[in-house]
């Protein structure tokens, strides 16, 4: 997403997850280590272009079909089933694509303004936010609800929802950095809180002690502070359901409601950094040669970008395992 919020919180992570007012939770099975032929073999696709368009990503998958991301001017790019979709909003490098939803509703941050957007109903729309505040979206699910985070200083960061049914108004739910939103209207922070529209609140295990990067599918992905070497994944009841162990702490993409998920890392025993895809517990291999994946979409495929054939740019792009 734009400026990249959540990377410049980095913290280190700890072994083992302790949960709220409990006890230690025993480590689940680790980073399987390449097999000698993956299970996977990814074949990548280029995805069509509007005209006048010669480069750019794919940053966001909803379900439905729906893919978002930005050309290399900046221009919003709108995909369904692998189709352009024409997408009416400003043009600018300042835009950054955070999300999309199974109506093709794009959000991000516009830092032009310092401001959250969404993109619906054929308009670029600007959520409205607490005053004087820097304000970007992180995610929309299906309902339309919109969640993000907002930061003034030298106050913390505080989430933010913004309801669909509530246009014109937001809701500030939690404080802290927010991660994403699922179809339910929960949503996860940096920080593992995790509330819920009725207004409750609960915890992943081990929070506040955490660095959760990714909240999709169904699934939160993250760190425990002190944890070196350990990807956390936790369910929406906060329950921790796998421990994946590296050389070094790995870092998480994407995952979707089948567990498929990229992450890069360091084997153990390894001395350069992978990206490897993993369903649930078990490893499907190494994608390494792929950097440019970024999502993994509800259909099982990765999207992102691949080098144009000459190699001199990048385009949007999906793999398909075969």
């Amino acid at each position: 997403m734009g400026l990249r919020f959540r990377a410049r919180l980095a913290r280190a992570a700890v072994v083992g997850v302790i949960i709220a007012g409990g006890g230690i939770v025993a480590a689940s099975p680790v980073f399987a280590q390449a097999p000698t032929q993956d299970q996977c073999t990814w074949t990548s696709s280029y995805l069509p272009l509007p005209a006048g368009v010669t480069g750019g990503s794919v940053d966001a998958a909803g379900s439905n079909g729906y893919l978002a991301g930005q050309a290399s001017d900046g221009r919003l790019l709108l995909w369904r089933n692998g189709q352009p979709v024409a997408v009416n909003a400003p043009v600018s490098t300042s835009i950054s694509v955070a999300g999309v939803n199974g109506s093709g509703e794009i959000v991000g941050y516009d830092g032009r303004s310092s401001s959250a957007f969404v993109y619906r109903d054929g308009a670029f729309q600007t959520l409205p936010a607490p005053a004087g505040t820097v304000v970007y979206a992180a995610g929309v699910n299906d309902s339309g609800d919109v969640v993000g985070s907002a930061y003034a200083f030298p106050d913390p960061y505080r989430t933010v929802v913004w309801k669909r049914n509530q246009p014109g108004t937001y809701q500030i739910v939690a404080d802290g950095v927010a991660i994403g939103i699922d179809k339910a209207g929960t949503v996860v922070t940096e920080k593992g809180s995790v509330w819920s529209p009725d207004g409750t609140t609960r915890r992943l295990a081990g929070s506040p002690d955490l660095q959760v990067r990714v909240f999709q599918g169904g699934y939160a992905l993250g760190q425990a502070f002190g944890d070196y070497t350990g990807l956390h994944k936790w369910d929406t009841t906060g329950a921790l359901v796998h421990r994946y162990e590296a050389k070094d702490r790995p870092s998480p993409r994407s995952v979707n409601s089948n567990g498929l998920m990229v992450a890069s890392y360091t084997p153990i025993g390894g001395t350069e950094r992978e990206l490897g895809v993993w369903r649930g517990a078990t490893f499907l291999g190494n994608i390494t040669t792929e950097r440019g994946v970024r999502v993994v979409t509800e259909t099982d495929e990765l999207a992102g970008k691949h080098p144009s054939a000459d190699g001199r740019t990048w385009l949007p792009a999906t793999w398909k395992c075969s």
